[in-house]
């Protein structure tokens, strides 16, 4: 029988709609364990620390999270042995805080611009105090886009019963997602477009950052993406809404692309789309 951890990955990838001769698909990282597609990053950077010698069970992982990073590594922490510490906005929704620290976690709230400026030092700087303590860093961590590159990608590959794609949509925090699985679609489809979506200036779209804000994450191929689109929060939350309404209960980040996903369709005839919803909507109610 599988342990709980074994279930992370294999995600749907299903039809969301189809507008101007043109379909959108989505892949479903919320149906992962820990309900996001973070939680195949918290396994695998914790694993590959371990093959290093890095880490050994009983030491405490920090690490700055908006929340599904924190959830996944509690989450995984919680089956391997380790403690949790993670440094969050005070913007970060109250559900995302309640489930790291059911799993056992330890939650620092900082004000909102303070983390966007100085969260990874600051956890530089906790690692540093004491023995057994370790920044897993997943904004300069490798294992956080070659995670996507190796298994979301080819989840992805397979799971298109051989269907050209034409556009990649995804939206944009540490930058593994959009690297790891651009990069692998590229080498498959050269001609496919990489999108990257963030918030527009002075918007807050809770899971993505902008790059606007002066900072771009050490494993973000910014080369690779063709386009970037910036996005207002109103809507992101519209656009989730509505795909409530049809049955599909997923975040702000989720509304977020599948936002600039419409736009394109509206601009293009037959071409097949496909974005990532990131978690599942009840961290967010």
């Amino acid at each position: 029988m599988k342990t709980i951890l074994e279930y992370i990955g294999n995600t749907p990838l299903i039809k969301v709609e189809e507008e101007n001769d043109s379909s959108i698909f989505a892949k479903m990282e919320g149906f992962n364990p820990g309900g996001s597609i973070k939680d195949r990053i918290a396994l695998n950077m914790i694993r590959n620390a371990e093959k290093e010698g890095i880490i050994k069970k009983g030491d405490t992982l920090i690490e700055p999270t908006s929340g599904n990073t924190g959830i996944g590594l509690a989450m995984v922490g919680a089956m391997l042995g380790y403690k949790v510490k993670v440094i969050m906005p005070d913007t970060t929704s109250v559900e995302k805080i309640k489930m790291i620290k059911a799993f056992g976690g330890e939650v620092i709230l900082v004000e909102n611009l303070r983390y966007k400026k100085f969260a990874i030092e600051d956890a530089r700087a906790m690692a540093k105090n004491g023995a057994g303590l370790y920044f897993l860093n997943q904004y300069e961590n490798i294992n956080n886009p070659y995670t996507h590159y190796e298994s979301t990608a080819e989840e992805i590959l397979n799971q298109l019963e051989g269907k050209q794609l034409d556009y990649f949509v995804a939206g944009m925090g540490t930058g593994g997602t959009i690297t790891g699985i651009g990069k692998k679609l590229k080498e498959k489809f050269p001609t496919i477009k990489i999108i990257g979506v963030q918030p527009a200036r002075d918007e807050r779209i809770e899971g993505l950052r902008s790059i606007k804000d002066g900072f771009v994450p050490p494993i973000m191929d910014v080369d690779l993406i063709d386009e970037i689109y910036d996005i207002e929060e109103s809507k992101a939350l519209e656009t989730k809404d509505d795909l409530a309404k049809k049955g599909i209960l997923v975040g702000p980040s989720s509304g977020a692309a599948m936002y600039i996903c419409r736009e394109i369709c509206k601009n293009n005839k037959r071409v097949n789309i496909i974005t990532i919803f990131p978690d599942r909507g009840e961290r967010y109610i």
